[in-house]
């Protein structure tokens, strides 16, 4: 039996967060700040995406015996798949842990208030739940380059917002003084 995370669940639990967002404001009488909403709801969207593609499909049945779930020596991995597997394969591994974690990082140092340690400590976390998780899903595999990767993708979110909004303030800037 497989485990799918579809874009139905991924719709689906995207609605339930606006709904019980919505009404909970209502009950306490929030007022909505759309601006923070949007974020809050990225954000989330983020998460869902990162927790998709770590812990899904989750196989329940299959005999994994001999397979190693656990890897706490920096750079194994990354540097077993470097020579012993398609660059392809190595490419897709290395940065796509990276770019998994690049929005989390970008919305949380948002929502942080442009705090670069409350965010590093937040992406820090977040990875190392997910890779405790995949320590006990049958075919996943909890590994420290993982955590290495994903922290760097998250810093990553960080020095783009840093640079988007650098440029948007320098035209915003020559914009007021012309």
């Amino acid at each position: 039996m497989v485990i799918e995370f579809s874009s139905l669940i991924l719709l689906g639990v995207t609605f339930l967060y606006l709904g019980i967002s919505t009404i909970y404001k209502y009950i306490k009488k929030i007022s909505i700040n759309y601006k923070s909403e949007i974020l809050n709801l990225f954000l989330f969207l983020s998460i869902l995406f990162i927790i998709s593609l770590t812990l899904f499909p989750i196989r329940l049945g299959y005999k994994f015996e001999g397979f190693e779930i656990f890897n706490i020596v920096p750079f194994k991995i990354i540097l077993k798949m470097l020579f012993e597997y398609p660059l392809g394969q190595f490419i897709y591994n290395v940065i796509g842990n990276i770019v998994l974690f690049i929005p989390f990082g970008f919305f949380i140092y948002i929502k942080f208030e442009k705090n670069k340690t409350k965010t590093l400590l937040a992406v820090l976390i977040m990875t190392l739940g997910i890779e405790f998780i995949q320590g006990f899903i049958p075919y996943r595999f909890c590994d420290i380059d993982d955590i290495i990767l994903n922290t760097f993708g998250g810093y990553l979110g960080i020095i783009i917002y840093n640079i988007l909004f650098s440029k948007f303030n320098n035209k915003l800037k020559k914009i007021q003084t012309t």
